[in-house]
């Protein structure tokens, strides 16, 4: 290996730091990856370019890695400057398909393994062998989405309450009450009892897979904060807060003043620092709106809500929904039978409807906690077992997303963007120019 020049490769810097929309936000955002994959994807490239530049035979990038190269070949003074340090430029050609160029390049990619692991060692297998970052969840995709599921067990159980009324109601008719009400809500209780039991073994099993995944193993702390809330507001909170607690913002009547302008070695607190810059002492929930809007916050927007909807659309996630909805479609239904044959036989139902109007909300939350279970709790538990006790806890980042403490004189201007801002802005206002290609590439060439 030469030494000198993979140092020089390692060494160069991708990204300006005075760049709000630069090399490694922009491919993070328009291909949905999280940092770490970001880095590691770009590091696996720099590798690959190496091997282009001291191999006189044709090397062929993984398409993780074409993509990144994709998205050089446009930064084109960027890209100049890389081939500078490589001692040559190196040129994209994309494939036609044909015979002749399917053994080409795979011949290509023969001679890249084998150079990679010569001068680098194994490939690791999440950039190299798959074409997308969530390929690598190991997760059954399913041909339907849990919304969709939801939406035919209703109307599914509609269609059947009828013919169901008809099979059960020579048993309903036999017990009297209080004793229905009473055997209900027993039955109730512990059917919701063995399904929370099996959604948490259910939804452990689904954890242990995923906290070995390289992905999933790689969060940062403030996506996993996004992973837990489901809202930029509590990873914009963090960040604000440390900049309090580290007295470079002061709170000043009821507002923020930025009282530092020197940056820190955290690029979400230069984001916030460049934009209290430009203002006099602002409220929280300005500059909340104005924060949501950037790219490096809406980037942990959009690659944890990506692997999320892959996790909640898998077959493996949407057997436990599957499950819940037929317990909690039959546990209804019996209700509905009970008063559909009471009216019926001019009995009063008036306490049962209130049993059941209030089983029915409670019946939503329950469903709405296994949904959502893996994420709010699940995994912040095992990450808090995990950590605790280990140097990981004095990181600022990581004690905010395992404890959560915010400084007490920032705790009242949080207050409103809790209860009344729910929903974090989209990281789709950021303009971006495309970068998509026809075709897909094939290799490079060595001389």
């Amino acid at each position: 290996m030469n030494i000198q020049l993979w140092t020089a490769i390692a060494s160069f810097d991708f990204d300006n730091p005075a760049d709000e929309y630069g090399f490694s936000i922009r491919l993070a955002i328009e291909n949905s990856w999280t940092d770490y994959f970001t880095k590691t994807a770009i590091l696996e490239y720099k590798k690959f370019m190496y091997l282009a530049a001291t191999s006189s035979e044709m090397v062929s990038p993984s398409e993780i890695v074409d993509i990144v190269w994709h998205q050089h070949l446009i930064f084109t003074n960027l890209y100049s400057d890389f081939c500078r340090v490589l001692g040559k430029r190196i040129e994209h050609v994309p494939s036609t398909h044909n015979k002749a160029d399917f053994e080409k390049f795979q011949k290509a990619k023969e001679i890249t393994q084998k150079l990679y692991e010569i001068n680098f060692g194994k490939q690791p297998q999440e950039i190299w062998d798959n074409s997308n970052n969530v390929f690598s969840l190991n997760l059954k995709s399913s041909s339907t989405t849990s919304k969709k599921i939801t939406q035919k067990y209703i109307l599914g159980f509609l269609a059947l309450l009828f013919p169901l009324y008809w099979v059960i109601s020579p048993v309903l008719i036999q017990i009297d009450n209080p004793y229905f009400l009473l055997y209900y809500i027993l039955l109730y209780i512990v059917s919701v009892f063995l399904l929370l039991e099996y959604a948490k073994n259910a939804g452990n099993t689904i954890l242990e897979n995923l906290k070995t995944n390289f992905i999933i193993n790689n969060l940062t702390a403030f996506e996993l904060v996004f992973f837990q809330k489901n809202h930029l507001e509590f990873v914009v909170r963090g960040v604000v807060n440390n900049l309090i607690e580290n007295q470079r913002v002061k709170v000043v009547n009821n507002r923020l003043k930025l009282v530092v302008e020197d940056w820190t070695d955290n690029k979400h607190e230069n984001c916030i620092i460049e934009i209290m810059k430009e203002y006099e002492p602002m409220s929280y929930s300005q500059l909340h709106h104005i924060v949501c809007n950037k790219p490096i916050f809406g980037q942990i927007e959009k690659s944890i809500g990506t692997i999320k909807t892959v996790i909640i659309n898998s077959k493996e996630f949407l057997k436990i929904v599957k499950i819940a909805l037929f317990v909690f479609g039959i546990l209804l239904s019996i209700g509905v039978c009970r008063i559909i044959t009471g009216l019926s036989r001019e009995k009063a139902v008036g306490l049962l409807l209130v049993v059941m109007f209030i089983l029915f909300l409670v019946s939503i939350s329950i469903f709405d906690r296994i949904l959502n279970d893996l994420f709010s709790k699940r995994m912040h538990f095992a990450h808090l077992q995990e950590k605790q006790n280990t140097d990981t806890q004095k990181d600022w980042q990581w004690n905010y997303f395992l404890y959560g403490n915010i400084a007490f004189a920032f705790v009242p201007l949080t207050l409103p963007i809790t209860n009344n801002d729910n929903s974090s802005s989209s990281s789709s206002d950021t303009s971006s120019c495309g970068s998509s290609c026809g075709s897909s590439c094939g290799g490079c060439g060595g001389d």
